[in-house]
């Protein structure tokens, strides 16, 4: 009907003109006082009866109204536009506007508060244009859209393995979908940082959904800003992970949370002020406040009106609300209630009492607005709410059944009242309440003396579930904790009430251990122990010992290291055994090694061996106790050391690791005490059993060996390392194992390889939440990047990405971060860049620490000699040298590059230096080693032994043999794909050309060498190179120079 009508016309005729168009009338004419007389007569009862909808008919009888005269004050029309604007809503929305409402069923009913969004079409957009990015990519995922169950368990399976089960503890369907049974899920398992290994597997299990199904997975997060820290940790690695990780995973996250609520101790403030970290793109959407326009649009909606009809009611509205959302729907939903918004039966839509709206008085904020709605409820009810309040904002429905029974009150039906009010929800089987500030106003109706006393009574009531809970009621056991917790000591009335409710948290910070939330666990441990009361070493001697070991081992996890002190001193105090001091022990010493204090823990950890009657007998020779030990395995075959026995005393376990701890350490900064500890830990391995530290014992050992010349020995016993990770069971120290084993295999295979078993070595590293190694994995893995010529730009990125990595890790890892931060700047510095590289704590870690002095030496003398300075070069190679006796006592990537560089910086400077004897003594011995690991991999050495040959033939004037080995050099580099040596190797013949004053040689290798410099990415490295040829050739060869600036 309304369609054959042109909405469009701006005609702007008056409602005189327009009344008499409608009745049906011919030309306009004049009105006389008799025709308006008989316009008062017409009805629209008639169309009515024909079954026009009455929307339209009481537009018509407006417009018949304004016509006669009879003003309507908000309802009448000021103009045809008016109409206009009302037709074409009704033609629009008319499931709103044109079809009549079921008046009847809204007075019983009561007005309704729909789902809609209003006013937040540019939000919305926003978010879906920050979702279209994410699934948009540069690559086509080649997935199903409904993969079967089968096919996701078999990926889920075949990227985390065993690993699986940590995750199918926390989330139920997925044990289902692997196959697991309850009774199969290890509940129990040494960890260094099991949040860490959560995070990891959470991470992982992202990236196979989000390459098993097309779509990104979706993770939506409300009210952020009470978040507790171990899920915005979890989120951090999520979005860290999204960002770095494969481009086939997609992870898109959408966090709620309320501005105002959060400082600077908040961990979702650290994650906003520090989103660059994760180098995941992000969008912020800030939600106002309604305007008024907007309001006026929901209320009209929401009660079937035009907005012309109700602007006098959304402008009071706005008024009393400021345009709060919440505050809005619930004042209408009260205005409804107390009949001031009512449906009218007789007119067959809503009305509303202006005046009385008006002025009714509305607190400021919106809580004390709910306090008051609330209390206009019934005692029960009231009740009801406040006993849900004190367990959150939302509870199962069964667990209110449970409640209900227990403190013997109705609480269900009390609750299905509040349902009806409005200020709950109930779906799914839980009642919510409908916004978190109806909980807040619920439980604050509650005095403080008898928040507490509740708390604690509710409790007490849940305990004796809780204590004797099975596997599936877990929850019991944490709200039960949760309860007697917020009611605190004071609240005890009974002296055998206190430990009731420590050995509740005990159970409780053991369950938070598994699900791998060591924050909340330490919450549980702490608050146990505040409920012991005095004496409880002597009355409670193993409770107390158990929270308090439980407790330090959280805060260490957690960083709290002054908590770790305080705790670990009352049991050190207490214990009765020194048995029962190494487990606190044992994380003291830790703690000194993650906050780099190595000469600390060293000598703590050599004190507590001594005590337990392991004497290392450091005053032997070294290569005594090496001998020894070669000797000792000698009389084992492999298989015969793979299944040597599982060792089980206690004390020997845990001697084991702090040996193995000790030998992470001395291998930085005593590495000629490691051989002292790989020996004793074989021996102990050998006569006591294999401990899941046993397999570091055998990796340094071979790692020493191989440094010492005996590659061959040394990648023998480092698999052999790797052999055992399996056969001890638990794999706490396969990161640790896996890294220092590649760095050795490396000498043997192509470094390549070494890419893939460094991933696996953090994937290891992670599983069990030892964040040291996982880094260390990871900075050894550029560190193999660098060597092998991986394109600059790219180890530009990856520095990046590192850097972002390690600032998200807790603990002070300044020292990896340090040494990766040296090759970070000289990476800019090849590049051409001229961004700035900071390194916090860079002199200081230089003065005190050996391996960092040393490596900085190198790193200086490397970037001089590849910029051709000369005196800087010689400066720094010379303080590398003074420094090199301490080297650490693994054999490393480094390594390679410290042989053939500090060689070539070694025979540069014989060449030019008075002292050429000493120099060129230890460009030789560079030579040797480089011949002897060429032995042992020809991949990755042959071409560097060739270009030393080739420079200490140059040195010796021995020209014919130093062209054929540069000749071999550049064809060796070019066959193993090392570019940068390639073009190392042409520039240094270069150089020996122009120095037999070979021209058009040297021009010809400045050139190739200058090409190779350029597909490697040293664009800095490119330009000085044509600066030095510009000043070093005559105009005769300006033609060959100007190729050379051309290219």
């Amino acid at each position: 009907m309304l369609s054959d009508y042109n909405l469009s016309d701006d005609d702007s005729r008056s409602s005189y003109d327009m009344a008499f168009q409608v009745q049906g009338d011919g030309p306009r004419k004049k009105r006389t006082q008799n025709e308006n007389y008989n316009m008062c007569s017409v009805s629209v009862e008639p169309l009515k009866e024909k079954g026009v909808p009455r929307s339209l008919c009481d537009l018509i009888a407006n417009m018949l109204d304004c016509a006669n005269g009879t003003l309507r004050k908000d309802e009448t029309y000021q103009d045809m536009s008016e109409v206009r604007d009302d037709l074409q809503l009704m033609l629009d929305k008319p499931s709103i506007y044109l079809h009549d409402q079921d008046m009847g069923r809204l007075s019983y009913t009561g007005l309704q508060i729909g789902d809609t969004l209003f006013g937040r079409n540019a939000e919305l957009s926003t978010i879906k244009e920050a979702y279209r990015r994410t699934v948009a990519g540069d690559n086509e995922l080649d997935c199903e859209l409904a993969p079967s169950k089968q096919k996701l368990a078999h990926q889920v399976n075949n990227v985390l393995g065993r690993e699986a089960h940590h995750l199918a503890k926390l989330i139920p369907n997925l044990a289902t979908i692997l196959g697991m049974e309850s009774n199969s899920i290890i509940h129990d398992e040494g960890c260094t940082n099991a949040q860490n290994r959560l995070q990891h597997l959470l991470c992982r299990f992202v990236e196979v959904i989000s390459s098993t199904f097309a779509a990104p997975v979706t993770l939506c997060l409300d009210d952020l800003q009470w978040a507790d820290s171990a899920s915005i940790a979890a989120v951090d690695q999520l979005l860290l992970t999204g960002g770095i990780a494969s481009q086939h995973a997609k992870f898109f996250f959408l966090g709620c949370y309320r501005e105002g609520e959060t400082d600077n101790c908040n961990p979702l403030w650290k994650t906003l002020c520090n989103n660059d970290l994760v180098n995941a793109r992000s969008t912020n959407v800030k939600l106002d406040c309604m305007d008024e326009e907007t309001l006026t649009t929901m209320v009209s909606e929401t009660l079937c009106l035009l907005p012309r009809l109700t602007r006098s009611l959304s402008s009071i509205i706005y008024h009393k609300t400021k345009g709060n959302p919440l505050f809005v729907s619930q004042l209408m939903i009260s205005l409804g209630k107390e009949g001031l918004l009512r449906p009218s039966l007789s007119r067959r839509r809503w009305e509303w009492d202006k005046e009385k709206i008006q002025c009714q008085k509305l607190p400021d904020d919106v809580a004390i607005f709910f306090t008051n709605s609330i209390e206009a409820l019934s005692e029960d009810v009231k009740a009801s709410l406040c006993v849900l309040s004190c367990f959150g904002s939302s509870a199962e429905t069964d667990f209110i059944k449970t409640l209900e029974r227990l403190l013997k009150k109705t609480l269900l039906s009390n609750l299905d009242a509040a349902v009806e009010e409005g200020l709950l929800d109930k779906k799914y089987g839980w009642y919510h309440f409908s916004h978190d500030r109806i909980q807040e106003a619920a439980y604050n109706m509650i005095t403080i003396l008898d928040q507490g006393r509740f708390h604690f009574s509710y409790g007490m009531a849940l305990a004796p579930l809780a204590d004797g809970a099975g596997e599936g009621d877990d929850s019991i056991l944490l709200i039960a904790a949760n309860q007697l917790n917020l009611a605190g000591p004071e609240a005890v009335q009974e002296k055998k009430q206190n430990v009731t409710v420590a050995n509740l948290n005990l159970q409780a910070g053991k369950k938070a251990m598994e699900m791998s939330d060591f924050v909340l666990a330490y919450s549980y441990f702490d608050n146990g122990i505040s409920f012991l009361r005095k004496k409880h070493w002597e009355e409670h001697y193993r409770l107390s010992l158990e929270l308090f070991d439980l407790a330090a081992r959280c805060a260490l996890t957690n960083g709290g290291i002054v908590s770790l002190k305080l705790l670990s001193e009352q049991v050190i105090a207490y214990a009765r055994s020194y048995e029962d001091k190494l487990n606190v022990l044992y994380l003291v010493t830790c703690s000194l090694a993650f906050s780099s204090k190595l000469p600390e823990s060293i000598e703590k950890g050599l004190d507590i061996l001594a005590n337990l009657g392991i004497d290392l007998q450091e005053s032997r020779n070294t290569e005594a106790c090496i001998q020894e030990t070669t000797t000792l395995l000698s009389t084992r075959t492999d298989d015969e050391i793979l299944n040597t026995r599982q060792m089980t005393d206690p004390t020997m376990i845990m001697a084991m690791k702090f040996l193995g701890k000790l030998g992470s350490s001395m291998t930085m900064i005593m590495p000629r005490s490691v051989p002292f500890v790989t020996q004793k830990m074989i021996e102990l391995s050998l006569a006591k059993g294999m401990s899941p530290m046993s397999p570091i014992g055998f990796v340094y050992y071979g790692s020493y060996t191989a440094k010492l010349g005996d590659i061959s020995e040394g990648y023998h016993h480092v698999k052999l390392a790797v052999s055992l990770l399996d056969k001890v069971g638990l794999r706490e120290s396969a990161g640790e194992v896996i890294c220092i084993a590649t760095q050795v295999k490396i000498f043997v295979e192509p470094i390549q390889a070494a890419l893939e078993y460094h991933d696996d070595g953090y994937a290891a590293s992670m599983v069990t939440g030892d964040v040291f190694y996982a880094l260390l994995n990871t900075m050894l893995r550029r560190g193999c990047m660098n060597v092998a010529g991986v394109n600059l730009q790219t180890m530009r990125e990856e520095y990046d990405t590192f850097e972002r990595l390690v600032k998200t890790k807790k603990y002070n890892h300044s020292l990896i971060l340090v040494h990766a931060k040296l090759i970070q700047r000289d990476v800019l510095t090849l590049v051409g860049s001229d961004e700035e590289v900071t390194i916090p704590e860079e002199q200081k870690l230089i003065a005190s620490n050996n391996s960092v002095l040393k490596f900085f030496c190198f790193r200086k003398a490397y970037i001089n000699f590849m910029f051709r300075s000369y005196d800087d070069a010689k400066e720094y190679v010379s303080k590398f040298y003074d420094c090199r006796e301490n080297a650490w006592a693994s054999l490393l990537a480094t390594h390679i590059n410290t042989a053939f560089y500090t060689g070539l910086i070694s025979f540069w400077v014989a060449r030019k230096s008075r002292d050429a004897q000493c120099w060129f003594a230890r460009g030789n011995e560079s030579k040797l080693t480089l011949k002897i690991w060429a032995e042992s991999s020809q991949w990755t050495f042959e071409n560097k032994w060739y270009l030393l040959e080739a420079e200490e033939s140059f040195t010796n004037n021995d020209f014919e043999a130093a062209k054929s080995f540069y000749k071999q050099a550049i064809s060796s580099a070019k066959l193993h794909k090392f570019v940068h040596e390639e073009a190392l190797a042409y520039e240094l013949a270069a150089y020996f050309y122009l120095e037999l004053g070979e021209m058009e040689q040297s021009m010809e290798y400045f050139l190739a060498a200058h090409e190779k410099y350029h597909e490697w990415g040293a664009l800095g490295k490119c330009n000085s190179l044509v600066e030095f040829v510009k000043s070093s050739f005559s105009q005769a060869s300006s033609t060959v120079t100007t190729s050379l600036l051309h290219a």
